[in-house]
C-alpha cells in the first residue's frame, strides 16, 4: 500500500516528459505553413495535459501526505522525510507557475516579449524537473531508510 503514491508520482513525472515533447513539436510548426492546425492541436494537448497533471499532483501531494500518517506513522511529515514533502509542495507550485506563465505566452504581441517568457517556462520546467528529482530520491530514501529521528 505505501508504494501507490511513489508509482503514482513516477507516472506523472514521466508524463512531464510527454507534456514537454508536445510543447517542443509545437514550437517547430511555423504558424503560417499549411500545418498550423496541428500546431493549436499540439499546443492545446500541452496545455490539457499540463493541467491533469497538476491536478493529479495535488492529489499525489494529499495522498503522500495521508500515506506517511497512516502507513509509515510519520507525524512531522514535512520535518521528518527528509525535505520530500517541501519538494512536492514545491512542484506542485513550480507546475501552477508554468500553468500561469505558458498562458500568458500567447497573449503577448512582440516577439522579443514572447521569447524571453518562452524561455523562463523552460526554465520553470528544467526547475521543476530538478525538484522532481530531488523529491524522488528523498522520497526513496524514506520508503527504505524510514524518517529522520
Amino acid at each position: 500500500m505505501k508504494f501507490i503514491h511513489p508509482l503514482f508520482m513516477l507516472f506523472l513525472l514521466a508524463t512531464l516528459f510527454k507534456i514537454h515533447h508536445f510543447g517542443k513539436q509545437t514550437l517547430m510548426i511555423n504558424p503560417k505553413s499549411p500545418e498550423a492546425s496541428q500546431r493549436d492541436t499540439l499546443r492545446q494537448q500541452h496545455r490539457k495535459f499540463g493541467m491533469i497533471v497538476t491536478g493529479l499532483m495535488f492529489l499525489g501531494l494529499l495522498g503522500g501526505i495521508i500515506g506517511v500518517v497512516q502507513f509509515m506513522k510519520i507525524d512531522a511529515i514535512f520535518l521528518k522525510t527528509y525535505g520530500h514533502g517541501f519538494a512536492g509542495a514545491i512542484v506542485l507550485g513550480l507546475m501552477l507557475a508554468n500553468i500561469f506563465v505558458g498562458n500568458s505566452i500567447k497573449t503577448l504581441v512582440k516577439d522579443k516579449s514572447r521569447a524571453n517568457l518562452l524561455k523562463f517556462h523552460f526554465s520553470l520546467f528544467y526547475t521543476t524537473l530538478i525538484c522532481s528529482a530531488y523529491s524522488l530520491i528523498s522520497g526513496l530514501v524514506v520508503l527504505f531508510k524510514g524518517p529522520m529521528n
